[in-house]
């Protein structure tokens, strides 16, 4: 079963987790692996001016193996995006309450979560959960998730899952509802990447901040 063994590797790498998550039904085919984009040529501006959205970080196992999370998060920051950093057990919580907030205020979009191995296959489910509920999710990324998550459905309308296909990443896949744009990056080809540092890789970084930083400045 994929998912035992997902764990398994998972167990090897020192994380001891139990997570279940629900099968998909339509198979996004693996894409050749390539090299992370190096750092855009046009960087992110310094700074935008929100005060709008809502953005999530969702930390793996025991909060100990996911500080690129919060690095990223510092970096969005210092850039005047405000976020939210928790476990990966936390997410229906989050979830819960921003849909009963979302009902009454619309200045909560633009949507983005952010996750890293459990809290990556976690980042989907509330991403699903969300539009389940009438939320839209303008953007998912995930950083090596364990077993996928759930398949991705309506009302997400982005996801980038960062994955290696020679470790315990997984492709990301999408139901019959989806119909927004997902994209797998297999960074197999980067040796220097693995599951316990894909989330604090600085050129991965880089590739979050300005596609985050494009659609708040688009709002």
């Amino acid at each position: 079963m994929r998912l035992s063994r997902s764990l398994l590797a998972v167990v090897a790498l020192g994380l001891l987790a139990t997570v279940a998550v629900a099968g998909a039904t339509q198979l996004v085919p693996t894409p050749v692996p390539r090299p992370a984009r190096a750092a855009p040529s046009t960087p992110a501006p310094a700074s935008v001016q929100v005060s709008h959205g809502s953005v999530y970080f969702l930390r793996g196992l025991l909060n100990v193996f996911s500080r690129g999370m919060d690095r990223l998060s510092d970096k969005l920051e210092a850039r005047g995006i405000q976020s939210r950093v928790t476990n990966y057990t936390h997410w229906q919580e989050f979830a819960t309450l921003l849909v009963n907030q979302y009902r009454t205020d619309k200045s909560l979009t633009p949507v983005i979560i952010v996750g890293h191995s459990l809290g990556a296959d976690a980042a989907i489910n509330m991403g699903n959960y969300l539009g389940r509920n009438g939320v839209p999710v303008r953007l998912v990324v995930s950083f090596d998730a364990v077993d996928g998550g759930s398949a991705v459905g309506a009302g997400i309308d982005e996801v980038v899952n960062y994955y290696k296909s020679d470790g315990v990443g997984r492709v990301i896949k999408a139901s019959p509802s989806f119909k927004g744009e997902l994209v797998n990056v297999d960074v197999a080809d980067r040796t220097d990447i693995d599951h316990l540092n894909i989330e604090k890789d600085e050129t991965l970084h880089e590739e979050v901040i300005v596609k985050v930083v494009d659609i708040f400045n688009r709002q």
